[in-house]
Parts: C-alpha cells; sequence; structure tokens
C-alpha cells in the first residue's frame, strides 16, 4: 500500500515537472519569437529612413565646394583688411626737380600733418587737387607736376618737378580805378598798389597800361615803375 502511494507521488512529481518544462520552453520560444519581430521591425524602419533622406541629398561637388570656401576666405580677408596709412613714424622723402638743370636733390624730412592718416588714394586725390590751385608762389617757380613716388606705411616718397621756363610771367600791370595796379601771375591777387595816377602818365604809356603789361621779374616790374615816377 505504501509502495503504491510512492508510485502516485513519483509519478505526479514527473507530471509537474513535465508539465512546468513544457511552460517554460513555450514562454521561451514565445519571447524569443517577440524580439526576433521586434528586431526585423527595426531594420525595416531604419532602412526606410534612409531611403527617404538619402535621395534628397544633393551630391556635393568638391571642386564647387573648395572654391566656394576660397571665395568665402577672401571675402572675409577683403572685409577685414586695414588699408595702410601714413603714419607718425612714416619716414618721408621730398624730392624736388628741377628740369632746367635736370638736378634731382631729396629731402628726408617728419610726415606732414596733413599727410598723417591719409592712403594711397587719398594722397594722389590730395596732389591733384594741389596742382589745380597751388599757391601763388610754386606757380611763379614753374610747379609742373607734384607726384607719389612709392607709398607704404615705412616710407612715402613724393616729388615736385619745376620748370621755369613754363612760367610766361610774373606780374600783370594794369590802371584799375584810375590808378596803376600790379597784379601776380595769377591776375587775381594784388600784388602792389602802386598809387600812381594814370592821368599824370604820358599818354603812351596809358595806352599800353590799357592793354595791361605782362612783367618777368621784380627787377623789370621796379624799373617800370620807376620810369612811371621819374
Amino acid at each position: 500500500m505504501k509502495l503504491k502511494k510512492v508510485y502516485i507521488y513519483l509519478l505526479s512529481f514527473l507530471g509537474l515537472s513535465v508539465l512546468f518544462s513544457a511552460c517554460y520552453y513555450l514562454s521561451y520560444r514565445r519571447a524569443l519569437y517577440e524580439f526576433n519581430k521586434s528586431a526585423v521591425e527595426r531594420k525595416d524602419n531604419y532602412e526606410m529612413l534612409e531611403a527617404n533622406v538619402s535621395p534628397t541629398q544633393m551630391p556635393v561637388d568638391s571642386s564647387n565646394a573648395s572654391t566656394a570656401a576660397n571665395e568665402t576666405e577672401e571675402a572675409e580677408e577683403v572685409g577685414t583688411q586695414v588699408s595702410a596709412t601714413v603714419l607718425p613714424t612714416t619716414k618721408y622723402i621730398l624730392e624736388t626737380y628741377d628740369k632746367a638743370t635736370d638736378r634731382l636733390e631729396s629731402q628726408k624730412l617728419n610726415p606732414p600733418a596733413y599727410l598723417v592718416g591719409l592712403t594711397r588714394e587719398e594722397i594722389i586725390a590730395y596732389l591733384d587737387d594741389y596742382m589745380k590751385d597751388m599757391t601763388l608762389s610754386e606757380y611763379n617757380k614753374g610747379l609742373i607736376a607734384y607726384e607719389l613716388q612709392s607709398f607704404s606705411e615705412e616710407e612715402v616718397v613724393i616729388r615736385k618737378s619745376y620748370d621755369a621756363a613754363s612760367v610766361p610771367f610774373r606780374f600783370y600791370v594794369v590802371i584799375k580805378g584810375g590808378y596803376v595796379v600790379v597784379y601776380n601771375s595769377d591776375l587775381k591777387s594784388v600784388y602792389n598798389y602802386t598809387g600812381i595816377e594814370a592821368a599824370k602818365l604820358p599818354e603812351k604809356d596809358r595806352v599800353q597800361l590799357s592793354q595791361g603789361i605782362y612783367i618777368d621779374s621784380l627787377e623789370e616790374l621796379y624799373g617800370l615803375l620807376e620810369s612811371y615816377t621819374s
């Protein structure tokens, strides 16, 4: 009787073991199936995403990209580049050329205040304006050119060229308001109000003065005025 119970317990235990094993195996298979299914879905999603993104990307031309990069760098350099200017420490050399003697002289000077801070283009513009409205003394000396020879922040060289033969006259003597007046060569500025009354001069002199008399030198001018007062 006891032996029969032992068999019953043993068979029950084996049955339960087989049942538990079967349940465990089925659960394992189910989990493995779900895992594989999930992996396949993730792979499909990734492939679809890659397929959707790739075709929209434009092909990159390496040569064009390089050119564009270079142009950008050049534009940045141009935008940030500061033009060179004359500094207070810049060496200033003024050359003077005399065409009559073919002689060139040079002086090393401190840069004048009106040049400090100017760029190459601004200096050229300044020299051009100076020639258009030069001083009377420069005109009388025969200034024919005012040019920039070389330019850098370290050294600036400017040359003045003179030709005395190019000056047609220095003074212009004429009757103005009944008196003899001496104008400078620019025919605008007065060199001397002589105070000589034109009515007291001989008729020949009055006729010459009415047309205007051009004088080349101070000696000639003084000689003419002395002849009117003698």
